[in-house]
């Protein structure tokens, strides 16, 4: 993709945000929560919990910066969906790992639902060790996001949206160790992803 493809795809996201956003802050109420949380010296890897196909626009509309989601691939499979995601800068599940890595290597931010899928019932999930991965091999900081209210707004199976209050809490950054070895024990990775969703349940409990 050549200079102009990519400042197109850019200005694409910037402008999906200032359509949502104002949508989300009237009509969903939406507030944001520990922003001084963000790293400022460094990019990141965003992890929230997934309860609604509204998730990944609350990201957008929530953080300041650029967040590269990687999105299901059921969601590819629709034809406006698949162009949605596309000049937004989606991955795809399955075969991002590499292109994240790529992306947090250059400085750009990458986020992720780390479920698997949307909870069904509003509850969490466990957590797939694939965010703690990415923090290890990049070196780049995990900022746990709790994203409430988006379950009650519109749930899987909903036609239609509740325009209920939204509220994104956001904590401080957990920085795993890069490791040098190419072998990374199993077991570390899940402490680390406990350690994130802990920290998640404890602001979804909190309100």
């Amino acid at each position: 993709m050549g200079p102009r493809g990519a400042f197109d795809l850019k200005m694409w996201y910037w402008f999906f945000k200032i359509l949502f956003t104002p949508i989300f802050k009237i009509f969903f109420r939406l507030k944001v929560e520990g922003l001084e949380n963000l790293p400022k010296k460094t990019n990141f890897i965003i992890v929230a919990n997934h309860r609604s196909y509204l998730d990944a626009l609350v990201v957008m509309v929530a953080i300041p910066k650029k967040i590269n989601v990687i999105a299901m691939r059921l969601l590819y499979k629709i034809w406006w969906l698949r162009w949605f995601l596309n000049i937004n800068g989606a991955l795809p599940c399955g075969s991002a790992s590499q292109k994240a890595a790529e992306l947090l290597m250059k400085n750009k931010n990458v986020g992720l639902f780390p479920e698997g899928g949307i909870s069904p019932d509003g509850k969490l999930m466990e957590f797939r060790r694939g965010a703690a991965l990415l923090a290890i091999k990049t070196g780049r900081p995990i900022v746990p996001c709790a994203i409430l209210g988006t379950f009650e707004a519109f749930p899987l199976g909903a036609k239609f949206p509740r325009f209920t209050p939204l509220k994104v809490k956001i904590a401080k950054p957990v920085y795993m160790l890069k490791e040098i070895d190419d072998v990374i024990e199993d077991i570390y990775l899940q402490e680390g992803m406990l350690r994130v969703r802990n920290i998640i349940k404890e602001m979804l409990n909190a309100g």
